[in-house]
């Protein structure tokens, strides 16, 4: 088990060192986080609403970029129920594709990039719409390059990708671990979320950055005002 401490620097500093079992739920949960009590296998569980492919998490990731959890889920959910396979998401016309998704919002960029990646896969895997493969590739680093290629597809969604659907030890920045990361001083202040996610990935022990990355979403979805920071910094005071 291992205690996140923040210190004040020009970089980030993260350290690892033993702890009683609740120690880090207890420090990343004050506010009244939902999560409070929950062992962190049950605090990783609860951000997954189904298992999902590879492809699925790709897709229901960029569906969430510029709305909202609720929001985006619903997109997703729509999308599915109109279209079972991805195929006939491949294979409908764009607006009728966007039209599933409206509610997400940006509903006709988000479609035509779907579609892009979706007929990417038909011509250059025999017609095979999936990313199962990915699976067996064991070089993380070859999996960004692959799907950087496609827009619509950054840093995080390539993070969320590889964490959530192919259970790699990565740490997506999402605005919720990128602005609690400059309130502990994790990070500099002027670091974008992309340096955020090079800092923290290079920093953070690969064995809790999958209950690390939900527990610290979790609280900044929970905490009131607009400081997430605010609690953990008291705790980590004393």
């Amino acid at each position: 088990n291992v205690v996140v401490k923040a210190e004040p620097a020009d970089n980030v500093v993260v350290k690892a060192e033993p702890a009683d079992d609740d120690v880090l739920d207890a420090a990343l949960n004050g506010g009244g986080c939902d999560l409070s009590a929950a062992p962190s296998s049950s605090a990783a569980a609860a951000l997954q609403l189904e298992p999902v492919t590879v492809l699925d998490q790709l897709i229901r990731t960029m569906l969430s970029q510029n709305t909202t959890d609720a929001t985006s889920i619903r997109a997703f959910r729509e999308l599915k129920r109109r279209y079972p396979r991805w195929e006939s998401v491949r294979t409908a016309s764009a607006a009728n594709v966007a039209d599933a998704i409206r509610v997400g919002g940006l509903a006709d960029v988000k479609a035509e990039r779907i579609q892009v990646i979706l007929n990417y896969l038909y011509e250059t895997r025999g017609g095979e719409l999936s990313l199962e493969y990915l699976h067996d590739e064991p070089d993380d680093e070859k999996i960004k390059a692959f799907l950087k290629q496609f827009k619509g597809v950054g840093p995080k969604t390539i993070s969320c990708v590889l964490l959530f659907a192919l259970r790699r030890a990565d740490f997506p920045v999402d605005t919720h671990v990128w602005k609690i990361s400059l309130a502990l001083r994790w990070i500099p202040k002027s670091a974008t979320r992309e340096q955020a996610y090079d800092l923290l990935n290079s920093a953070i022990p690969d064995d809790i950055k999958f209950d690390l990355h939900v527990l610290l979403v979790e609280h900044g979805k929970n905490v009131a005002g607009n400081d997430p920071g605010a609690e953990l910094r008291r705790i980590a005071s004393h």
